[in-house]
């Protein structure tokens, strides 16, 4: 197993031995609205975790999920309420809103669901979205995508690939930015195929 993956492991078991579910749930949930936190990182411990019998894999998807859900949807309402008032005081760069607004009005739902697997970028793209207006029924299926993928990815995925898990990170780590790049394209082809669908069947 790669040495970062083990230290992860180590470092992050105990506090989830002795918080659980609670530390799991905050820790994903302070991500939707711009703290900075380890829940992915708890996440697929708590995964492989779930793979030994120590937690419950159902609850842990469960409780990622709706974290993730809460969360973004509470970043969402803090960017639409209180948008002004965050860049008014600094706490947003006007760069950085230039830089969200641009990416929602070009890929929309896509840019939503991308930014999820992209430090520094979830933690301020759902609060972006409602600084932007993004209409609600457009964030409501961007939000419910991006978390679906993203507790599949980092929740079913160390259950499933555990024993490959380690190879697998090696290879990611010598080729990060190709397939990152590759990833994303898939899955925006993906998304505006179905968007478009839906757009589709239901015209405005």
């Amino acid at each position: 197993m790669p040495e970062a993956l083990q230290h992860i492991i180590t470092e992050l078991t105990p506090w989830l031995q002795q918080y659980g579910y609670v530390l799991l749930f905050i820790a994903i949930a302070v991500e939707g609205f711009g703290i900075p936190a380890p829940g992915q990182s708890l996440l697929i411990v708590a995964s492989l975790l779930a793979a030994t019998g120590q937690m419950s894999l159902p609850l842990v998807l469960i409780v990622a999920a709706c974290a993730a859900l809460c969360g973004n949807s509470l970043g969402y309402f803090i960017g639409w309420r209180f948008g002004d008032v965050l860049l008014k005081k600094g706490w947003i760069k006007p760069q950085l809103e230039d830089k969200i607004h641009g990416v929602i009005g070009q890929y929309g739902i896509a840019a939503l669901v991308l930014s999820r697997f992209v430090e520094g970028l979830k933690q301020f793209m759902f609060i972006g979205c409602g600084l932007a207006k993004m209409p609600l029924k457009q964030f409501v299926i961007g939000n419910a995508l991006a978390t679906s993928i993203w507790v599949a990815l980092f929740g079913l995925g160390p259950v499933l690939i555990r024993d490959e898990i380690a190879p697998m990170l090696a290879f990611y780590h010598q080729h990060k930015y190709p397939t990152w790049a590759i990833v994303s394209l898939i899955l925006a082809a993906l998304i505006t195929f179905t968007w478009r669908k839906w757009q589709t069947k239901n015209p405005q």
